[in-house]
């Protein structure tokens, strides 16, 4: 897949970057649609109804399951909300749902080897609708795609699990560190740390959101064997059904309801209990200039924010396609007021946005001068904290 070769190639320079002191990063455009549809969560609830015809080839004793942008549904997971068979052959489900709230989705037999299909067997479109009150939605799938073999894991390297048990979110977050090749060699060397938001994107296409992973192992591992070595650990943090709350640091009014603002509470989890851990765990160079954190869409709002909030943590970061009209562009308000002091060394900033970032010509376009206005905004007001391209 060609989007996934780009991405490799660009991760690569951005993990590179890092430890050269810059950063760059990759267009995350389908991550930024993602995160506009999923914020559409609003206060009235209503029961939504889906019925389903299936071919008359579908295997007997199949099990059709939705796959789609709301939490219910995964989000776009291929077995995680599932429907059940009635006697006249096809399948159904219920769900409460916020009125206002826009869905895109498919159905799928369990995995996307078996997502449907149209009757040539070709790629459809996300079916999408907008939930205006309780309704009945009758959908017929054309056809299956053909099985093939579930994928391995595409993970590489020498990678450490944890659902390490947090007080401060009250709750377990997976955690996955890759360690650099030659890490057991030398226990007198340290290494530079970079933590990456969205984990489960991030080494292995079993666990991506869209079966399309970032290859920051593949790429770091290529890293430490330039003729530079720039070896350094990668700490994956999953994100969770709470996505939206703790990657905004203020609540937005969507539909009348306001939702997200706890972006402090997933710092603090950062900061004050990740970080030391791993610190304690692994050797890590502990001091700011040492320590990266990247993200993407909502991910990358959270970075503008972790630099402006903690610049004794984090000296380096990634904010890739950041969702800035968050919070009424309350990113653009914090950068628009000039600070009192700077930083020394400086951080290091890398900030993009692609040109298709968002479904409609407008928001693609507003999402890019939202983007331009804030690199106007530190070239005015924050020369003497960052160093940003």
């Amino acid at each position: 897949m060609a989007w996934t070769t780009v991405l490799e190639k660009n991760l690569r320079v951005v993990l590179g970057l890092i430890l050269a002191l810059a950063l760059v990063v990759v267009n995350h455009g389908s991550c930024y649609a993602q995160d506009q549809e999923a914020i559409a969560q609003k206060a009235a609830m209503v029961q939504v109804h889906w019925k389903v015809t299936v071919p008359n080839d579908t295997p007997s004793g199949s099990k059709l399951f939705i796959a789609g942008n709301i939490d219910e549904f995964g989000p776009w997971q291929p077995n995680a909300f599932e429907l059940k068979p009635t006697a006249d052959g096809k399948y159904e489900a219920s769900l409460e749902l916020p009125v206002g709230t826009r869905i895109e989705y498919k159905v799928t037999r369990g995995s996307w080897a078996t997502v449907e299909k149209s009757s040539e067997g070709a790629e459809i479109k996300n079916r999408s609708v907008t939930i205006r009150g309780p309704q009945t939605i009758e959908i017929a799938v054309a056809d299956w795609a053909i099985a093939k073999p579930k994928p391995s894991s595409s993970a590489t390297g020498d990678l450490r699990w944890l659902d390490l048990s947090s007080k401060i979110l009250q709750s377990q977050r997976r955690i996955t560190v890759w360690l650099p090749p030659g890490y057991r060699d030398d226990p007198q060397v340290r290494y530079q740390v970079a933590y990456l938001l969205d984990g489960q994107n991030v080494f292995d296409n079993q666990r991506a959101a869209f079966g399309v992973e970032w290859q920051a192992d593949e790429t770091a591992e290529k890293l430490s064997q330039d003729s530079i070595p720039r070896p350094l650990i990668l700490v994956a943090i999953d994100n969770s059904k709470n996505r939206i709350d703790e990657y905004t640091p203020v609540p937005d009014n969507v539909a009348d309801k306001l939702i997200g603002g706890r972006a402090d509470v997933h710092l603090d989890f950062i900061t004050s209990e990740l970080k030391p851990w791993i610190d304690q765990e692994f050797r890590t160079l502990t001091a700011p200039e040492s320590t990266a954190i990247i993200g993407s869409s909502l991910g990358g709002l959270f970075v503008l924010h972790a630099l402006h909030k903690r610049p004794d943590v984090f000296g380096k970061g990634a904010s890739m396609s950041p969702s800035l009209f968050w919070g009424n562009q309350y990113m653009l308000e914090v950068f628009s007021k000039p600070d009192r002091h700077g930083t020394e060394p400086k951080q290091r900033l890398w900030v993009d946005m692609g040109t298709l970032e968002g479904k409609s010509p407008d928001g693609q376009s507003k999402a890019v001068e939202q983007t331009k206005k804030l690199v106007e905004l530190l070239q005015i007001h924050h020369q003497d904290r960052y160093l940003f391209k």
